[in-house]
C-alpha cells in the first residue's frame, strides 16, 4: 500500500512537472489564398443570373452570330395596313362567251399554262326558244337571199334600159343578203368555242367537269401568275406626311406568315377616299419575293425614311436580335469569345430590318446577337 502512494506521488508530481513546460497557446495563421474569418460569404450555389457561357466550339455548331448596335438616322417611322392584290398582268379570269356544255377540258389545278394556251371547249346550247329564233332568222335570211337574187338577175336581163343605180342597188342587195346567211348558217354548223388562257401562269382552284352546263358571263377559271402581286394600303391623315420620295417600305405577313419582304413604290393616289379620308398607296413586290404572299392577303407596310444629316440619331440593333425573357424584351450581347450578357430592353419603331432601343444598358458597337438565340435562351433557362 505504501509503494503504490508513493507511485501516485511521483506521477503527480511528473505531470505537474510537464504542464509548466508546455509552451502558451499561439493565433492560428490561414494559408495564402484562403479566408477562414467569420465575414466570409455563403455560397448560393446558382450562377450568375445575366450571363450564360458558350464554348467557340458550341457557337459554330449552333450558328451564332452578331451585328453591332449603331446609331442611325433610318427607321420606321409609320405602320400601314394593306392587302395582296394581282398586279397588271397577274390574274386573268376566264369567262364563258356563250351558253353551252363542256366538251373538253385541256387544264388541270396548278397546271402551268402560257398566254394563248386552250384551256377548255364549250358547245354551245340552245334552248327551245332561241332554236326557234334562229330558225326562223335563217329561213328569212334565205328567202332574202333569194328575192335578192331574182331582182339583180331581172336587172341583168335589161341592164340596156335599166337604171345605172337600180342595177348597183340591186348588187349591193344581193352581197348582204349572202352574208347575212352565211352568218346564220356558220352559227347553226359551228356552235364550237374554245377557250383560250389571256396570261402566263398557273390555273388556280376550279370544280368543273366535262359535260357540264354553263351559262354566259360564268367564271370558268382564274389564271394566276404569282410573281406579278401588288399591295394596296390606306394611308390616313397622320401618316401621309410620312411618304416621301426617299421612303422606304417593307411588307410583313401578319403573324410572320409570308416573312418580310422589301417593295416599291408604285403610286400614291391624290384622290381621298370619301368615305374615310385615305390615300391609297400602291406598292409593287419583286417578282422573286413575290411568290411568298398571296392574292387576298392581309399585310403590314412598315414605312422607313431618313431624317437627313440633321436629323434625330436613335440606337438600333437588326430586329432578329430581338427575343422575349420571361415575357420582357431582351438582347444578347456578346461581351467576352466566350460569354454573353442579357441586356433587358425597351424596343421603339421597327420594321424588317432594324429596331429602334428606347431604353436599356445597350451601347454603340455593342455586339448584339442575331442568329442562335434561341439556343442561348436554351442554355440560360436551364443554368
Amino acid at each position: 500500500m505504501k509503494t503504490t502512494h508513493k507511485f501516485l506521488a511521483v506521477t503527480a508530481a511528473a505531470g505537474l512537472g510537464l504542464g509548466v513546460l508546455l509552451p502558451p497557446p499561439a493565433d492560428l495563421l490561414a494559408h495564402g489564398g484562403e479566408d477562414h474569418g467569420d465575414t466570409a460569404a455563403p455560397s448560393t450555389g446558382t450562377a450568375q443570373t445575366d450571363r450564360v457561357v458558350l464554348a467557340k466550339e458550341s457557337q459554330f455548331l449552333f450558328g451564332v452570330r452578331t451585328a453591332l448596335a449603331r446609331y442611325s438616322t433610318t427607321y420606321s417611322q409609320a405602320t400601314l395596313y394593306g392587302t395582296v392584290t394581282a398586279g397588271a398582268g397577274g390574274e386573268g379570269r376566264v369567262v364563258v362567251p356563250q351558253t353551252g356544255r363542256i366538251v373538253r377540258l385541256a387544264a388541270r389545278v396548278g397546271q402551268a399554262v402560257k398566254a394563248g394556251q386552250t384551256l377548255a371547249v364549250v358547245d354551245q346550247t340552245l334552248d327551245a326558244t332561241q332554236q326557234i329564233g334562229l330558225s326562223t332568222e335563217r329561213a328569212q335570211a334565205q328567202a332574202e337571199l333569194r328575192a335578192a337574187q331574182q331582182d339583180y338577175a331581172r336587172l341583168q336581163s335589161i341592164a340596156d334600159i335599166a337604171a345605172r343605180k337600180d342595177v348597183v342597188a340591186a348588187e349591193l342587195r344581193l352581197r348582204q343578203a349572202r352574208q347575212q346567211a352565211a352568218i346564220l348558217n356558220a352559227q347553226g354548223q359551228n356552235r364550237r368555242v374554245t377557250i383560250i388562257s389571256p396570261i402566263s401562269g398557273t390555273v388556280d382552284v376550279f370544280n368543273l367537269a366535262v359535260g357540264q352546263q354553263v351559262s354566259q358571263g360564268d367564271e370558268l377559271l382564274r389564271v394566276l401568275n404569282p410573281g406579278k402581286l401588288r399591295v394596296e394600303a390606306q394611308v390616313f391623315a397622320q401618316d401621309m406626311a410620312r411618304i416621301t420620295p426617299s421612303a422606304r417600305f417593307r411588307v410583313e405577313g401578319l403573324q410572320g406568315q409570308g416573312g418580310s419582304v422589301a417593295a416599291r413604290q408604285v403610286v400614291f393616289s391624290n384622290v381621298v377616299n370619301p368615305v374615310n379620308q385615305a390615300r391609297q398607296l400602291i406598292l409593287e413586290l419583286d417578282a422573286a419575293t413575290a411568290p411568298q404572299f398571296r392574292a387576298g392577303q392581309a399585310v403590314h407596310v412598315q414605312v422607313s425614311s431618313s431624317q437627313g444629316p440633321g436629323g434625330p440619331k436613335q440606337l438600333v440593333v437588326p430586329t432578329a436580335a430581338l427575343t422575349d425573357l420571361n415575357g420582357r424584351p431582351v438582347v444578347f450581347v456578346h461581351t467576352t469569345p466566350e460569354q454573353f450578357r442579357i441586356r433587358y430592353v425597351q424596343p421603339g419603331a421597327a420594321n424588317g430590318e432594324q429596331t429602334v432601343l428606347l431604353q436599356g444598358d445597350v451601347n454603340e458597337n455593342d455586339r448584339v446577337v442575331t442568329e442562335g438565340t434561341y439556343q442561348l435562351k436554351s442554355i440560360y433557362l436551364n443554368q
